[in-house]
């Protein structure tokens, strides 16, 4: 009989977990995520829209879905900001009604009218992949602003409200969400830059791990000069747009008549070299600067840092870094001044220097090692379009490493200027004072002091002692 009873209760106690579980906890799940479903005032999935349109009276924001992603297509046609309209969606999907103000039965034109819901501010209306709409109108804001009206059209139109900073996030114009990039394009793709104009007349081809210069010479190009231009073109914004779709004439008015711009960039882009153009013309009296994308009609205003960044000197885009070594191939440093070699050191298989000429004196090492990173860090003023000829030769540096040059350098100076060439490169680098007295080293800046000549020790007993003293 108690193990009949003990089976009752246990099987009375599954039945009220069952009923606990998916009635109150299961089941109470799914009517919250139900109540919150019934309090938005849009439902659909996110790829499912097809058509966004933003209606104030008689003007239209149309934003139309295509197969390369969203265009705007009303007041203007135009490409629209993806990540802008993405997220304007997910605003729509978020906005929730807060409190019914006047229930469906008695939302009458006349009360719609009371909370300005006769010439709604704002209506948006939203198509999706099967054709559905879905509209919402937005009227006044509540008496302490906190609030703002809303209704929607069709079947159920009582009146209730959204909080207002919600409203604020669905409240954009064309500006908010048309494509506001200055230059459409991929960076790491970008395989030469031409460019026209203020900062003198250059091209830069991609050579792995970095940038050449081509013209207006062959040299290394600084690639975090170069990446810093691609990078301030990429994240640049347009200010705002002051022309749709100007003639020859407005065109010259701003400065961007054909090749009379202030500044012009040509990007070519992937393997097929697709050109990305961007000219720069005159200046507002607020100090931004006209500009276009050749690929689009309108003109539209850009800051001034980033014609600071495309009128760069030709010397801010060259690399200031010249030389270049392993310098774990390092075994040789020889440093002469004219035909004499101030001195000479090898290095042995522990990695510690040794002179060998002079001979008869240690290196110091850490001296040696000192004017390899020098080397290695070197960082040029300017660059010189060709060596004085009254420049005097000062001294040179080879590098060796398995019986190979590995860098020859030599520095000359003329009328107060210090000035670096390389062997293999054709350029005349200008270098600080501080720089050239650093790397103008002699021997005794490389060679431990001499080593002083032994004292013979005193002898213990005085040669000159005879003994007693005599009378």
């Amino acid at each position: 009989m108690k193990f009949k009873t003990n089976v009752a209760i246990g099987a009375v106690f599954v039945v009220l977990l069952a009923f606990v579980y998916f009635y109150e906890i299961k089941g109470g799940e799914e009517r919250r995520q139900e109540a919150e479903k019934s309090k938005q005032l849009f439902a659909f999935q996110d790829d499912d829209a097809q058509r966004l349109e933003l209606l104030r009276g008689d003007d239209a924001l149309v934003l139309d879905k295509g197969t390369n992603g969203w265009n705007l297509n009303a007041p203007m046609t135009d490409g629209a900001d993806q990540e802008a309209v993405e997220r304007y969606l997910r605003n729509l999907l978020e906005c929730e009604r807060e409190k019914v103000v006047v229930d469906s039965a008695a939302a009458s034109a006349e009360e719609a009218a009371q909370y300005g819901l006769d010439a709604p501010r704002l209506k948006v209306r939203l198509q999706t992949e099967d054709g559905a709409e879905q509209v919402v109108a937005f009227g006044a804001d509540s008496p302490t602003d906190r609030f703002t009206y809303a209704q929607i059209q069709g079947d159920n139109p009582e009146i209730f409200v959204v909080r207002a900073w919600r409203f604020d996030n669905l409240d954009k114009r064309a500006f908010d969400l048309r494509d506001r990039r200055v230059l459409a394009f991929a960076k790491d793709e970008v395989m030469r830059v031409q460019r026209w104009g203020a900062g003198g007349a250059a091209v830069l081809a991609r050579a792995e791990p970095g940038w050449q210069m081509r013209e207006p010479v062959a040299a290394r190009a600084a690639a975090d000069a170069v990446d810093g231009l691609l990078d301030k073109i990429d994240q640049a914004e347009i200010e705002a747009f002051v022309a749709e779709d100007p003639d020859t004439t407005a065109l010259a008015s701003y400065g961007l008549e054909e090749r009379a711009s202030q500044v012009e960039i040509a990007l070519l882009v992937g393997e097929d070299r697709a050109e990305k153009r961007l000219a720069i013309g005159g200046a507002d009296e607020q100090g931004r600067w006209y500009a276009r994308d050749a690929s689009r009609a309108q003109v539209f205003l850009v800051d001034s840092t980033l014609v600071q960044e495309l009128t760069k000197s030709i010397s801010d885009l060259r690399d200031k870094k010249p030389l270049r070594f392993e310098r774990d191939q390092v075994e040789r440093i020889v440093l002469t001044r004219g035909t004499a070699t101030a001195f000479a050191a090898d290095k042995d298989t522990s990695g510690v220097w040794h002179l060998s000429e002079p001979m008869g004196r240690d290196a110091k090492s850490w001296k040696l090692n000192s004017l390899l990173s020098d080397l290695e860090q070197l960082e040029v003023e300017d660059f010189a379009e060709e060596l004085p000829t009254e420049a005097a030769p000062a001294f040179s540096i080879e590098l060796l490493g398995e019986g190979q040059a590995l860098l020859t350098t030599r520095f000359s100076a003329a009328a107060g200027t210090s000035y670096l060439q390389q062997e293999g490169d054709d350029a005349v680098y200008v270098v600080s004072g501080d720089d050239f007295a650093e790397l103008d080293l002699d021997i005794d800046d490389v060679a431990q002091a001499p080593k002083k000549p032994a004292v013979p020790a005193a002898s213990s007993e005085d040669p000159d002692d005879g003994g007693a003293d005599s009378p």
